[in-house]
């Protein structure tokens, strides 16, 4: 057993305990926990995608958010800013035929998890740099599911879901569209003569399936981006407004590599000059297994300058490509 304090032994500890009293205790939050809000519904969304600052973190609870929504704050490449949730977490407008689902026009945002559905445009992304688009799913879409643009550089989509687009108008169903027509170009960049220059867009490990145009669509005035891993079913099956290919690239130096699928209208790969200077210098090599697809693997435009198809075996029903192989 402890035996009693001595008198002088008190007086000690009264002073040591007295002391460590007097030192304020200091509650540290972490940057994440004081960075994190969590909302439960469209109102609590919208404020928090309006207060967004570089490092914070939106997480979305489950359940449906209905409205516009627009993520107009700037994270940095070393603070973005996180928009997360479930894929039982829905954005939606409540329309095929109405508005875009999340706007983002700010720079640098992760999108990670959630479920965009029923609206006319899914995520659009204008004048967006180094934003990420990760594990989402975007489908029962009126026109395209995901759309970059307006100068929209180093945006990452990686495996995500996309299918089921063109509900209300089947020649604006694309899975992914890069960039804006050259027709567009007076609208969307104020400049007929202003090529949309969304560069260096990555689009990776994605499955694309039931797009009524395009799985993707490259636009003139874009350049260097990666299309690779992703897996097609059923894509560009419409054949409205040309709708006939998995992807059609009409920008510069892209690198189309690993990709593979079933089911198209007649290629697998497309490349077209759709204004003077573009569709030139891209690289096709080392996809994979392509079946239902009755024309070319690659079929490219005549006019186009400069395409690499690296030679292999096709399961297309036209062969590998309509251009010497090397």
């Amino acid at each position: 057993m402890f035996k009693s304090l001595s008198a002088r032994s008190k007086v000690i500890a009264v002073v040591i305990v007295g002391a460590l009293a007097a030192v304020p205790v200091i509650a540290l939050a972490t940057p994440a926990d004081a960075a994190t809000t969590t909302v439960t519904n469209a109102s609590q969304l919208k404020s928090a995608l309006k207060a967004a600052a570089p490092g914070a973190t939106i997480r979305l609870a489950d359940g449906t958010y209905t409205g516009k929504f627009v993520g107009a704050k700037n994270g940095t490449a070393a603070a973005p800013i996180t928009l997360v949730g479930s894929r039982a977490a829905v954005l939606t407008t409540g329309s095929v035929g109405s508005g875009y689902a999340l706007n983002l026009t700010g720079d640098y945002w992760n999108l990670s998890g959630f479920t965009v559905a029923k609206a006319k445009k899914g995520v659009v992304l204008d004048g967006s740099v180094g934003s990420r688009l990760t594990g989402l799913d975007v489908g029962s879409i009126g026109e395209e599911a995901v759309h970059v643009r307006k100068n929209s550089t180093g945006v990452v989509i990686t495996n995500n879901s996309i299918h089921h687009t063109g509900l209300t108008a089947a020649g604006y169903g694309e899975g992914i569209y890069v960039g804006s027509a050259a027709s567009n170009w007076a609208s969307v960049m104020g400049s007929a003569s202003t090529p949309d220059r969304s560069d260096r867009v990555v689009i990776q490990n994605n499955t694309i399936r039931a797009t009524s145009a395009e799985g993707i669509d490259v636009k003139e005035g874009t350049t260097g981006g990666r299309i690779t891993g992703n897996r097609f079913v059923d894509a560009g099956l419409s054949g409205a407004n040309y709708a006939d290919s998995w992807v059609d690239v009409k920008g510069n130096g892209y690198t189309v590599t690993g990709n593979s699928g079933s089911g198209a209208r007649t290629d697998a790969f497309q490349v077209h000059v759709a204004s003077v200077g573009w569709g030139s210098g891209n690289v096709f090599r080392g996809n994979g297994t392509v079946s239902g697809v009755p024309g070319y693997e690659v079929n490219v435009q005549s006019t186009a300058a400069g395409t690499t198809v690296a030679c292999a075996a096709s399961g297309a029903g036209r062969g590998l490509s309509n251009i010497a192989c090397g």
